[in-house]
C-alpha cells in the first residue's frame, strides 16, 4: 500500500513538473521550436504575435492559461489547454474523478445535454433495458 502512495504522489508531482515545462516552453515561444508549432497548429501566424504568456491553473479542468497578444490589433486570444504526456516512458496521467455538477458549474451545460451526461456517465440509472 505505501508503494502505490508514493507512486501516487511521485505521479502527481511529475504531472505539474510537466505543465510548468509546458508553459515554460510557450513563454519561450519566440526562441522554443516546439511552441513555435503549437501555435502554429492553433491557427496562429507567428509574425503577428505580439507576446505569449502562459500560467499553470489549478482548480479549473484546463491545466494551462495561455494569453496571446496580436499586433496592431490591440487583440488578447486565451487558450485553455489540458497538459498531457502520452508518448513519453514516465507517462504520468490521471483520470479525472469529478462528478459531472463540477464541469456543469465551470461550463454552465445546457440542461438536456448535461442530463444525457449523467446517464452517460451512470450517474443516473438507465431508464431504457436491452441497450449496449
Amino acid at each position: 500500500m505505501e508503494d502505490l502512495v508514493l507512486r501516487g504522489s511521485q505521479t502527481a508531482r511529475n504531472g505539474f513538473r510537466n505543465e510548468q515545462d509546458i508553459a515554460d516552453k510557450f513563454n519561450s515561444w519566440e526562441i522554443d521550436t516546439d511552441a513555435r508549432i503549437w501555435l502554429q497548429i492553433m491557427q496562429y501566424k507567428l509574425d503577428e504575435i505580439e507576446y505569449v504568456k502562459a500560467v499553470v491553473v489549478h482548480g479549473f479542468k484546463a491545466d494551462l492559461n495561455v494569453q496571446i497578444t496580436i499586433k496592431l490589433k490591440s487583440a488578447i486570444d486565451i487558450e485553455n489547454i489540458q497538459v498531457k504526456l502520452v508518448s513519453n516512458s514516465r507517462g504520468f496521467n490521471q483520470v479525472d474523478k469529478r462528478w459531472l455538477r463540477s464541469y456543469n458549474e465551470l461550463w454552465n451545460i445546457p440542461e438536456d445535454v448535461y442530463k444525457l451526461l449523467q446517464y452517460f456517465t451512470g450517474e443516473l440509472v438507465p431508464y431504457i433495458v436491452g441497450t449496449r
